[in-house]
C-alpha cells in the first residue's frame, strides 16, 4: 500500500471517476491522524479478505470500512472521502506514486502524520466488526 496527500486541479468528479475506474481511494486527510491507522486497516483488510469474512467487494472499500470503523461504505465514504481537490489523501495497492500523481495532474503535498496511533484509535478500528 502506497499513501500520500495531494492537491489536484481536476473536477470532484473527475477524480472520483479516476478513482473509481483505477481502483484507488481518494480520502480526507483531516480525518487520518496517524500512520498506525492506515497500517492497522490494511492488515485487517488482507485478514479479511484471506479468511473470506470481507464485507466489501474490492480490496479498496475493505479497507476503507476497516479505516472508518464502518460496516456501510455510503457512511464510510460519506465522512471519509475527501472535500476538495486541494486536500486529497490518495491510496492504492496496485499503482505507483509516480503514476497516480500523473494520472491525477496532482502535485504531492506534506503529509503530517503522527507514527503511533493511541490506544482508542487502534480500539475504534480492531474493535469496528465486534458485535
Amino acid at each position: 500500500m502506497i499513501f500520500f496527500s495531494a492537491s489536484s486541479p481536476l473536477s470532484a468528479e473527475k477524480l472520483l471517476e479516476l478513482a473509481k475506474e483505477n481502483s484507488f481511494l481518494l480520502l480526507n486527510p483531516e480525518k487520518i491522524n496517524c500512520e498506525e491507522e492506515l497500517l492497522l486497516a490494511e492488515k485487517l483488510t488482507e485478514i479479511s479478505i484471506k479468511e473470506k469474512k470481507a464485507i466489501a467487494k474490492t480490496r479498496e472499500n475493505e479497507f476503507l470500512l476497516w479505516l472508518s470503523a464502518k460496516k456501510d461504505i455510503s457512511n464510510a465514504f460519506r465522512e471519509y472521502g475527501f472535500k476538495s481537490p486541494e486536500k486529497i489523501l490518495v491510496i492504492s495497492f496496485s499503482q505507483t506514486k509516480k503514476q497516480l500523481l500523473k494520472m491525477l495532474e496532482a502535485k504531492e503535498k506534506k503529509l503530517n502524520l503522527k507514527k503511533k496511533a493511541t490506544p482508542l484509535e487502534i480500539e475504534r478500528i480492531s474493535l469496528s466488526r465486534v458485535l
